[in-house]
Order: C-alpha cells, then sequence, then structure tokens
C-alpha cells in the first residue's frame, strides 16, 4: 500500500508526499490499522478525505477509520464523507465494459502489435513498410496493457495511423500469416487483421476519445481537481444516454453496458459524495445554479426531487461552513 498526502501550504501551492509503502493483508480493517498507525506516527489529526479505489475491502478501511476518527477532535463532519471513490477508477471500469465488444478486434491488433514489436529484425521490416507507404509520423506503434483501457485507447489510436504499413507487412512478411496460427497449448492466436477490424477501431477511438481525456483530468495529482468532477461526470452520462438511442447497433449496445455500470456508481447522486458536489458550488464558473439544473438533467426535470437534492446540498454546504 502507498500512502499518499495532498495538502496546500500557507502559500496556497498544493503539495504530494508519500508517507507510507507497506506490505498489507487484504482485508479492510488490517488495511485501516495501518493508515491509522502511519497517521499517528506522522502527528496527522487532520484528515479531510480518503480517496481509494472501488475494492470491496476498501468499505471495511472506511468503517474502522470512521470509528477512529469520530473522536479526533479536528475530524470534519464527524468524518461522514471521509470515503472518496476514485473518478478515474470508475471511469476505467465503465470503460472495460464497453470494450468487452470490442474483444476480436482489440486482439488482432494487439497481436499484430506484438508480432512487429517481438524483435528488432521484424521492427526494421516494419519501418520499412511504414516508409514505403509514405506515413509521415516519427511516432511508432505502442502494446498495451490490457487491465488499462486507456493504454488500449492509445495503441488503438497509433495503430490506425499504420494500417497501410500493416496490410503491406502481411504482403511482404512470410512470417507474419503464420504467427497467428496455434500457439503452444494449442490455441489459434486471433488475427490476422481484417477490414472490419479496422472499421471497428476507428469508430470506437473516435467515441473512447471523450472517455481518455476525462481520465487524464481525473488523473493528475500536481493541481486541484475535485472541482471538475461533477461537470466531468455529467458529461459522461450526457454522451452515453445520447449513444443508447443511435442507430449503430454495436455503438448502442456498448454504450447500454457502460450505462449500467456508470449507473453502479454515478447513477444516484446518493451515492455521489457531496463533499464532491460542494466543490462545484464553490467553483465561481458554477455555482448551485449550475449543480441544480445538472440534477435537473439527470433526473428528468423532477422538480420536487430537484428540490430536495438541492436543499439537502445546501444543509450539508452550511454544515460544513459551520
Amino acid at each position: 500500500m502507498s500512502l499518499t498526502a495532498h495538502y496546500i501550504d500557507d502559500y496556497w501551492m498544493l503539495h504530494k508526499k508519500i508517507l507510507n509503502l507497506c506490505v498489507v493483508p487484504n482485508k479492510g480493517e488490517a488495511i485501516g490499522k495501518l493508515i491509522d498507525i502511519c497517521l499517528h506516527d506522522w502527528g496527522i489529526e487532520k484528515v479531510f478525505t480518503l480517496t481509494l479505489d472501488n475494492a470491496s475491502a476498501n468499505n471495511n478501511v472506511i468503517a474502522y477509520l470512521k470509528r477512529k476518527m469520530v473522536h479526533w477532535k479536528n475530524c470534519i463532519l464527524d468524518a461522514d464523507f471521509l470515503h472518496i471513490r476514485c473518478s478515474a477508477h470508475i471511469v476505467n471500469l465503465i470503460v472495460c465494459e464497453g470494450l468487452k465488444e470490442l474483444d476480436e478486434a482489440i486482439a488482432s491488433i494487439r497481436n499484430a502489435v506484438r508480432y512487429v514489436r517481438s524483435s528488432p529484425s521484424q521492427l526494421q521490416k516494419f519501418k520499412e513498410c511504414i516508409s514505403q507507404e509514405k506515413i509521415d509520423t516519427k511516432s511508432l506503434v505502442c502494446l498495451d496493457v490490457p487491465t488499462r483501457w486507456n493504454s488500449t485507447y492509445l495503441m488503438l489510436e497509433s495503430a490506425l495511423k499504420f494500417q497501410k504499413a500493416f496490410e503491406r507487412m502481411e504482403e511482404e512478411d512470410g512470417h507474419y500469416a503464420s504467427y497467428f496460427g496455434e500457439d503452444d497449448s494449442g490455441r489459434k492466436k486471433i488475427g490476422p487483421l481484417l477490414a472490419w477490424h479496422w472499421d471497428d477501431a476507428k469508430v470506437f477511438v473516435q467515441f473512447l476519445k471523450g472517455f481518455y481525456d476525462v481520465t487524464l483530468k481525473f488523473s493528475v495529482s500536481l493541481h486541484v481537481s475535485s472541482n471538475i468532477y461533477f461537470h466531468q461526470v455529467s458529461s459522461i452520462q450526457k454522451q452515453l444516454d445520447d449513444l443508447c438511442v443511435i442507430k449503430d447497433d454495436r455503438l448502442c449496445v456498448m454504450a447500454r453496458k457502460m450505462r449500467e455500470k456508470y449507473n453502479k456508481y454515478w447513477g444516484s447522486m446518493e451515492n455521489v459524495n457531496k463533499l464532491l458536489l460542494i466543490t462545484a458550488v464553490l467553483d465561481p464558473r458554477y455555482k448551485l445554479d449550475y449543480v441544480s439544473f445538472s440534477y435537473g438533467m439527470l433526473y428528468d426535470n423532477d422538480e420536487s426531487r430537484v428540490t430536495e437534492l438541492t436543499n439537502g446540498l445546501k444543509k450539508t454546504l452550511m454544515r460544513l461552513y459551520n
């Protein structure tokens, strides 16, 4: 476990410091105890929020720390809003759900990229194909990490630039086709690349660009990002809602699966830490009117629901101020 503190100093400069790096068992209360010990070792009593990914054990981490911190004199709002779910991780889960619809196209492109990068001679041959096709770029294809969708996006985006080079490689390299035969375990590698694989990649790279941009905004560590949370989450929902009703069947199915995963974490405002909504209120570009307007978009202008949520947020804001 890496425990990192973010704080603002007397000169309004944001700092990021690693407090501890230790081996932990995969049990929530044990992790909570280690965090508690670390905070005491550093003499830290002011803890505003704790950002964690969505592993189920982390709910027990928060439950343990709440029981301890509620007695601390500098505990904020009785630790009611201690738990922040990592937004970048949630976006990763949402997009990975949609990418399951692209399994064959992604696997084919991944195997093609793996082939050209598997030896210096094959990479040199690929560079010659790039030159012969007059592709003007200094970059090369990159291989993804399958558990990180944004690296898959970058792999697809870079591969598309070299589609003609891959096609020439298939025509001229006698080993290329045999690479997609059976592996040592008798399973056939997915590939080689077909025209519809490229067509799918083009459509989905364009679709995933918005999610990639949101991930970059959420993943920064050297400037404050909490105030953009509500705006970005609202934009994700709008994009998914629009795609759920389009005529392209594959995009529609993909968007609906992503919407289901979105609903699990962000579909109800009761699941959202209210401090992340308050940051939008405190941002002079948005304020309370923007949050109230977005509530209306989320709940189809159900006035009673919007009023209830807005009043609840105002009460939390005043409680925090007091």
